[in-house]
């Protein structure tokens, strides 16, 4: 081999190696667009769950080891618990619960995404039945199922302005 066709080879194995690492093929992209797509999907229909009053649909949006937080309340872990809580919300005379994303960001990695979104619950008040209504903001964060569905992991909850 000549001193001209070393390099030549060397640059093709360098080509070859580059093509096998994630990074290299089409497999090692990830689509956020498409994963922020799906979150956003998820989300109408839990809004659509919780409209429904399905506590099994709203539990199913969960990770089995997920948490939910809510103020003056110890912190709900796993569907049985998190279940709890769906259905003591859901048991106020007056229900309704309403929430969406205003930000979805999803990690390059594409093994991660959160979401800050606001929300609104009405319940009627405990002395006039008059519904009443509370607004806050919220935040998500995700994680990719093995079937490739994505599943709230923690849930955190702040009543107050539903600012942006």
């Amino acid at each position: 081999m000549t001193w001209t066709g070393a390099p030549l080879c060397g640059l093709l194995g360098l080509a070859v190696l580059a093509g096998c690492g994630p990074a290299g093929g089409a497999k090692g992209r990830v689509d956020t667009a498409k994963i922020v797509d799906s979150i956003k999907t998820d989300e109408v229909h839990w809004n659509a769950d919780y409209r429904a009053g399905d506590a099994a649909k709203i539990v199913a949006h969960y990770a089995p080891h997920a948490m939910l937080m809510m103020p003056g309340a110890a912190p709900a872990q796993g569907p049985d618990a998190i279940g709890a809580v769906v259905g003591k919300m859901m048991a106020a005379p007056g229900f309704a619960l309403s929430f969406a994303s205003d930000k979805v960001d999803v990690a390059a990695s594409g093994d991660l995404a959160v979401t800050r979104g606001h929300y609104k619950l009405t319940t009627n008040d405990a002395k006039t039945g008059a519904p009443s209504d509370e607004t806050g903001v919220y935040v998500t964060v995700y994680k990719p199922r093995p079937d490739g569905t994505w599943k709230a992991t923690w849930d955190i909850i702040a009543p107050g302005p539903a600012g942006q």
